[in-house]
């Protein structure tokens, strides 16, 4: 609307950087479309900066706006020279991927790991667009793009191994239970064993076969679950541990856990069918569906760490999908 009004370019212009800097505004609150048409309209504005020196890839960056700064993209061998802007301060467009996101952004995303890997996903993707020159560069102070990521995210790594393992021991004990459980009930065979051949009564009946596939099943499983959270509790906790790994392992840790918990119960319902089944068929029908309660109040219970891994593992892939030529 803005733009197809009778301002002149010279108007516009002054619009834009007097007195409100409309497209770093813009930027700031992550206005997507409105910059693009800006920038789309008025090419060279990529290249105005702010009062101290940065353009607005670096207030992209800095504010965690990953659709503005995938522009940077688009714009050829241009991204090589912003790439190399400095503000007031010497830092560079790293620099600022360095820097902690503000509370507002990571408070997205809950779990101090998960927030860890939204971070070095950020300072890694920067990474990609600077020249080698450009990633040991110091700043005024005399740090490191590196130096400072491991300044300002000294506390932040605290938390995410502190939160890794706590949650890895939490998620370990319940598998451990799931399996000794299920190991203990593997030497009990329901219905006993026939004296003579020392097989099992009701060897031939489907539910046994089916308690016995899903008793193997939650073994496994829970073993599966139990190997995942131990390596995730032993692992040195570098960065590069929670940007490539981290989130898939406890994801699959946690599918683990979901298939011994539901196997466990499918195991004790056919047993209870075998045991019972000669006395009132509604005793074992009954016992069943109460035996599944846990399966939903596990899923309910543990939805808000699903979800919020796969998100973030989903979101640290499409975070930094270019746009389809919007310049």
């Amino acid at each position: 609307m803005l733009l197809n009004s009778h301002c002149t370019e010279t108007d516009m212009r002054v619009l834009i950087s007097w007195p409100s800097q409309v497209t770093f505004d813009a930027t700031k609150v992550g206005n997507f479309h409105f910059v693009a048409e800006l920038i789309r309209s008025y090419p060279d504005l990529i290249w105005e900066v702010d009062d101290k020196n940065r353009s607005i890839i670096h207030i992209a960056v800095l504010r965690r706006r990953s659709s503005i700064f995938t522009l940077i993209y688009e714009l050829g061998s241009i991204k090589d020279f912003i790439a190399t802007f400095e503000d007031e301060e010497g830092n560079n467009i790293l620099h600022c991927a360095s820097k902690l996101s503000p509370s507002y952004r990571l408070d997205l995303i809950s779990g101090a790991a998960l927030q860890m890997t939204h971070e070095l996903v950020w300072f890694e993707e920067v990474k990609k667009i600077m020249m080698p020159s450009q990633i040991e560069k110091k700043n005024s102070n005399g740090k490191t793009p590196h130096e400072l990521f491991t300044e300002e995210h000294e506390e932040l790594m605290k938390n995410a191994e502190k939160w890794t393992k706590s949650t890895a021991n939490n998620c370990m004990l319940i598998s451990t239970l799931v399996a000794t459980g299920v190991y203990i009930t593997t030497f009990c065979i329901p219905g006993g064993n026939n004296k003579n051949t020392g097989t099992p009564n009701y060897l031939q009946k489907p539910t046994f076969l089916i308690f016995a596939i899903s008793n193997a099943t939650a073994l496994i499983s829970s073993s599966a679950s139990i190997l995942i959270f131990l390596s995730i509790l032993i692992s040195s906790y570098a960065k590069d541990e929670y940007f490539k790994s981290l989130p898939f392992m406890l994801l699959f840790g946690l599918i683990a856990q979901f298939i011994s918990i539901t196997s466990m119960m499918i195991a004790f319902s056919a047993c209870f069918f075998i045991t019972y089944y000669h006395g009132k068929m509604w005793v074992p029908n009954f016992i069943s569906v109460l035996a599944f309660l846990p399966i939903p109040l596990f899923t309910f219970l543990l939805f808000p760490l699903w979800s919020d891994i796969i998100y973030s593992s989903y979101f640290c892939m499409s975070l930094f999908r270019p746009n389809k030529h919007v310049l």
